[in-house]
């Protein structure tokens, strides 16, 4: 009974014992029954107790069942990615007395997380992940689903640990959640990002353009341009797919995300349609769109040692930049990698950096020494083909047959050979 959680709560709150409270109008027994909703009572004994409590009863039910549809909003706000309406809600729970009464902890707790999953604070969501794996064993479906959303989505988004093998997790735990108890296909989109990094093209495809559906449907435009950029971007592997098309879909999306003042939109799109040029070997028209998307992201962060990297090594393939301000950016990159303790990018700015010294032997040692086995270790599957088969052209080069027959093999199924 809704009254006799509002009872506990504010008779806690006012450090009273259920005997305290009951003294003159019931047994301490009678009130914990009532707490606990195990038995019936009149509106007379509830009355009494508010008027002890000096609480109007009406009025705190009434926000007591608000809070249900608070959260809900609070939901879809994170998921339409509303941040200002995010925020609102946000602070509105904080401030009700009962967020954190049994019926609605678990429900805040995990959209909190998802909260904080906006925000990239891995920290905060890796704690409430705990605090719920630790405390609550059997949780409602709803909430039994959401938890499985919320761990996926870590799993994908967590770019301080980010590998092959978390976006193998990433796809195992969000294909564990049920749509017909859960009602959010939002999670679709989570698993075509998680495809897309599994380098499985065709379910990213499938998965996008059913989220692509869900978010049209419901009107959330932003996250329905991130839906086709997947589709877009996993479509660009087909061989016979006219790149005049191609160009002009980028086009189209990129003026979408600028009308809706979308600017990370807008960059992630730059980025692909750079990407798409540098594949072609284009390199001053990928130097442009990947300059034009690092503008985009001016803060130090991980997007932004992507995207750098990205401008660089087209400046540096196609010779249009001048050793020493490449040199220079490249040594930037490296500065920023290493004050956020990315490995990832600390990694692949050396590798940058001994390819335009030209240093040959200590780009090859290097990769021999510490790139591969690093990205062994983090199961990246496109970086071990990619430099594995760089060490593989230099043991054929320098007739190391053993090696280079022992690397052939690796390369055949790099995944399966990395998780035995």
């Amino acid at each position: 009974m809704i009254e006799g959680e509002v009872i506990k709560f504010y008779r806690t709150k006012a450090g009273l014992t259920q005997e305290e409270l009951g003294k003159g109008i019931c047994s301490s027994k009678h009130v914990g029954k009532i707490e606990r909703g195990n038995t019936s009572y009149s509106s007379e004994i509830i009355t009494l107790f508010s008027e002890r409590l000096q609480i109007d009863i009406r009025k705190e039910i009434a926000n007591f069942e608000n809070l249900e549809n608070k959260l809900h909003n609070w939901h879809t706000a994170i998921i339409k990615l509303r941040m200002k309406e995010v925020e609102s809600l946000k602070k509105e729970l904080e401030e009700s007395p009962f967020i954190n009464s049994p019926k609605y902890d678990v429900m805040y707790q995990l959209l909190l997380a998802r909260y904080y999953l906006l925000k990239n604070d891995y920290k905060n969501t890796d704690t409430i992940i705990q605090f719920i794996q630790r405390n609550y064993k059997d949780l409602p479906p709803f909430e039994r689903n959401l938890f499985l959303h919320v761990i996926g989505v870590y799993y994908l988004n967590n770019y301080n640990n980010s590998s092959t093998e978390n976006h193998h997790k990433a796809i195992q735990t969000l294909k564990k959640i049920d749509i017909n108890e859960y009602g959010n296909p939002e999670y679709y989109y989570h698993l075509a990002v998680a495809y897309g990094w599994a380098d499985s093209k065709v379910m990213a495809y499938v998965y996008a353009e059913k989220a692509l559906k869900y978010f049209k449907d419901t009107s959330n435009y932003l996250r329905a341009i991130n839906a086709e950029s997947i589709m877009l971007y996993q479509s660009s592997h087909d061989s016979h797919l006219d790149f005049k098309k191609l160009k002009q879909s980028y086009k189209n999306l990129i003026h979408d995300s600028e009308t809706l003042n979308a600017p990370d939109k807008t960059g992630m799109l730059l980025n692909n349609f750079a990407l798409e040029y540098f594949k072609r070997k284009d390199y001053e028209k990928a130097q442009k769109y990947y300059k034009a998307a690092l503008q985009l992201e001016k803060k130090p962060s991980v997007i932004y040692l992507q995207r750098l990297n990205n401008y660089l090594k087209s400046c540096f393939e196609g010779k249009l930049m001048r050793k020493s301000a490449l040199l220079s950016s490249a040594q930037k990159g490296l500065t920023i990698a290493e004050d956020l303790n990315n490995e990832h990018y600390q990694v692949l700015f050396t590798l940058l950096i001994y390819s335009i010294e030209n240093k040959t032997k200590e780009y090859i040692k290097y990769i021999e020494k510490k790139a591969f086995p690093y990205f062994k270790s983090r199961n990246h599957t496109v970086l071990i083909k990619r430099y594995g088969k760089q060490l593989y052209d230099h043991y054929v080069k320098e007739k190391e047959f053993e090696k280079a027959v022992e690397m052939s093999n690796f390369l055949i199924d790099p995944v399966v050979k990395t998780y035995n």
